[in-house]
């Protein structure tokens, strides 16, 4: 069993008529979608230094300085939000929740526990998903219904991710990454907002942002790729991609917090997770000026949810 791509007629039949802004070339751009994922410093999967669940209480959290840091930059640009909040830190600290929430910013989920989806049954994915879904609920008091895979970590090993979300109660996926040079790619995924068939009917992904540079595709307008790209190319890139598709960045709180504690890795994965940090503020200022910005939520309302 595999999963089933939407072809182009299955793509959110609105997209080909999204309203965006003209820029000053005369041409109208696609909107973007700025998602932040709500974790702590010591969330980053996969690396020796990752505490265990059990012991993340023992580590002095700086999940708010980061977080108020980019709230302050969305207001400066008037622009709206997707966060993806581990249930964890939701639950730890209600208040960012809520005034996530006070700022007009979707809430949406990211697990409970930063847990690779690739790692977990259909059962325990299942019960993370609905768990994590609920517990935003309590806090909000409103419907959740978007979804971010920790690491983005889905693949044709879970066949069966997509119709368990359904399941669990969910509108809409933003944890795929369309690039070949991702170690997750499912093949024949688009790179625009689209349908998937499940069993228990559709669901809407929405893909991480990637630009097209010679041929190849890179996922830079998020996390480390971010951070490693100069401001200029960012900025090019951003401004070739609306012209086409929405633009979909991300970014974690840590990002925005250059003093963190860093925990212990190897060289690579602390070059890619440490590089560049204090850049942030200025490329995350410059994207934001290139198109207007929608919560993802809003998209699904006008484009995905009827169609």
């Amino acid at each position: 069993m595999a999963f089933q791509l939407p072809s182009e007629a299955n793509i959110c039949r609105c997209f080909q008529h999204t309203k965006g802004k003209m820029n000053k070339d005369s041409k109208i751009t696609k909107p973007g979608f700025f998602t932040i994922d709500v974790e702590d410093y010591y969330h980053i999967i996969g690396v020796r230094g990752s505490p265990e669940i059990s012991d993340w209480d023992k580590f002095p959290s700086r999940v708010e300085y980061g977080l108020n840091r980019l709230f302050e930059l969305l207001d400066s640009h008037k622009a709206k939000a997707s966060l993806f909040f581990l249930a964890y830190i939701a639950q730890k600290y209600p208040h960012l929740e809520l005034r996530a929430q006070a700022l007009g910013h979707e809430i949406c989920t990211h697990g409970m526990y930063h847990q690779e989806v690739s790692r977990q049954s259909q059962k325990d994915f299942f019960e993370d998903a609905h768990k994590s879904r609920l517990i935003l609920e309590d806090i909000s008091g409103e419907a959740v219904i978007g979804y971010r895979s920790a690491g983005f970590s889905i693949d044709n090993r879970n066949p069966w991710f997509f119709d368990t979300l359904l399941q669990a109660g969910y509108l809409y996926d933003s944890s795929i990454v369309p690039n070949r040079l991702h170690h997750r790619l499912i093949p024949g995924v688009q790179l625009y907002p689209s349908k998937i068939q499940t069993a228990s009917g559709s669901i809407c992904e929405f893909p991480i942002g990637i630009a097209e540079l010679a041929g190849a595709r890179l996922n830079m307008f998020g996390g480390g790729y971010l951070r490693f790209f100069p401001k200029a190319l960012l900025c090019h890139m951003a401004k070739q991609s609306i012209l086409k598709r929405p633009l979909l960045v991300y970014i974690h709180p840590r990002e925005m917090d250059p003093d963190h504690p860093q925990i212990p890795m190897g060289l690579y994965r602390k070059f890619k997770s440490y590089v560049n940090m204090k850049s942030v503020p200025d490329k995350l200022t410059a994207l934001l000026e290139i198109t207007e910005y929608q919560r993802l939520k809003d998209y699904y309302d006008i484009h995905c949810k009827q169609s």
